[in-house]
């Protein structure tokens, strides 16, 4: 309320807004402030340290850089870039307003075509670009292409994303070095059977009491090979059951064991014009470039490659932040991560490459190491990973009742005991097939019989039988010695 017996008064108070007054003779005054002007208030705020307007390239790379839901540009790289601003293009920076949308100087988000880098590195300073992010190099690079390089977060490394050992193969290689130990089982049915239940326990009887004494002569190998494999067993039993144990576990230590991820010589698939492929190229591998994370799933998935190359916080968003989380599959695991060390950084150019701004850049961005820290940790996450290691996997499948080779042995069990849809008509032809068998083994042995009584007969009528001769199976017998016998 201004005090003043004239009608109208006008002043300007300390921010230059004009005040006008209108008071009546009762010197009861009504005031009514004039807003100070966008324009003006931001030639305070600014005066000539950075243009109003920053024009940013850049191409997505989550979690550094990429858009919401909502089509906005967030990232780790906006959330620093907007305090780096505040602190180097405002005279006050305490009073700027927390929205972004009311602030005198607007970060403009320009991505470029086909999201490569290699575009944002030929348009650095073009087409009034100040800014160009994300950009590779080192933590101790201050230059890139002759303009300031600032290097805002340091890779944690780089992942090799595999495809998951099937849990089959080291149940397949055991089983291998077993069935490599049947000599016997085809020419000696009798004493050692073909059916695996009576077999099995036929052939392990034999083989201990072979090896611990010399044997009880219930059971015998009848052909060459298997009685030379016996001679060799009984002689030396000891021995050859330890070679079968090293065998077994030799097997074990080779599946459980390679592990070791070399990229030299591999197929590994990497996005393109990345870190991550030039560190492929680095090591001699057969590198193909992709441009989407989905593709380098699918041919990991095919076993197209050996694996993908990611850098580690990138793996890390497709995996759990992601809308679609394209990497949360269980088919998929970090095999490896590869300390290589880069820095993903911005340049500035153009408007903005003043030496008071790079200057006050480059000390503040020094300052924030706490800062950055804590949005780093706010935007990046890590791909979940199985506690145990592959070779672990691998052996703990041989006993484990989840396994599908386990499930399949019981499946394979329960099929051999019963078959219900066919276990009549099984039934019949297996008596069936047992009868014809002893009923051909019992002409057999009167077939032989009956020759060898023939031979007696011809030899003692001096090779001539008499004239009643009975015909019988082709050969001629006298009525009365047939009577005889």
């Amino acid at each position: 309320v201004i005090d003043s017996s004239s009608g109208e008064n006008s002043t300007t108070n300390s921010t230059g807004a004009l005040i006008v007054s209108k008071c009546s003779q009762k010197r009861l005054c009504i005031i009514f402030r004039t807003a100070q002007s966008v324009q003006d208030r931001c030639k305070e705020e600014v005066k000539n340290k950075c243009p109003r307007s920053l024009q940013i390239d850049w191409w997505e790379i989550p979690p550094y850089v990429y858009k919401d839901k909502d089509r906005k540009v967030v990232g780790i790289f906006p959330d620093i870039l907007s305090k780096l601003v505040k602190e180097c293009c405002y005279e006050h920076p305490s009073q700027v307003a927390e929205d972004e949308d009311k602030r005198c100087v607007q970060l403009n988000f320009t991505e470029v075509a086909s999201n490569d880098s290699e575009v944002v590195k030929k348009h650095i300073g073009m087409n009034g670009t100040v800014m160009s992010m994300p950009i590779y190099g080192d933590m101790k690079d201050v230059t890139f292409q002759g303009h300031p390089f600032y290097p805002v977060v340091e890779s944690p490394g780089v992942v090799f994303i595999v495809k998951k050992e099937d849990s089959t193969n080291a149940a397949k290689a055991v089983m291998d070095a077993v069935f490599q130990g049947w000599p016997d089982t085809y020419w000696n049915p009798d004493e050692f059977p073909r059916s695996f239940f009576k077999g099995t326990w036929e052939g392990f009887w034999w083989a201990f009491v072979s090896m611990t004494t010399v044997g009880y002569g219930d059971r015998a190998p009848r052909s060459v090979l298997a009685r030379a494999f016996a001679f060799v067993w009984v002689l030396i039993g000891l021995v050859i059951i330890s070679i079968f144990t090293a065998t077994v576990t030799t097997s074990l230590t080779a599946i459980s064991l390679s592990n070791d991820i070399k990229l030299y010589g591999s197929k590994v698939v990497a996005l393109k014009n990345t870190e991550e492929q030039r560190l492929g190229v680095r090591n001699n591998a057969k590198v193909t470039e992709k441009n989407a994370v989905g593709d380098l799933k699918t041919l990991v998935l095919k076993q197209e490659v050996s694996g993908a190359l990611l850098d580690s916080y990138v793996a890390g968003y497709w995996a759990t932040s992601a809308p679609n989380k394209v990497l949360k599959d269980s088919n998929l695991r970090v095999g490896t991560v590869l300390d290589h060390q880069f820095a993903y950084g911005f340049v500035i150019a153009g408007e903005l490459e003043k030496d008071d701004t790079t200057k006050c850049m480059r000390k503040k961005l020094n300052s924030m190491e706490t800062e950055i820290t804590s949005i780093i940790q706010e935007k990046a996450k890590t791909m979940e990973d199985t506690n145990e290691s592959a070779a672990v996997e691998k052996t703990n499948n041989l006993f484990d009742a989840e396994s599908p080779m386990f499930r399949r042995a019981i499946y394979s069990y329960v099929e051999r005991i019963v078959t219900p849809e066919t276990s009549y008509e099984s039934l019949v032809a297996m008596q069936c097939a047992e009868i014809e068998d002893a009923m051909m083994n019992e002409v057999q042995r009167f077939y032989i019989a009956w020759n060898k009584k023939l031979e007696e007969l011809k030899k003692r009528n001096g090779g001539q039988l008499g004239g009643n001769e009975l015909s019988v199976m082709g050969m001629g017998v006298n009525s009365g010695e047939m009577r005889s016998m």
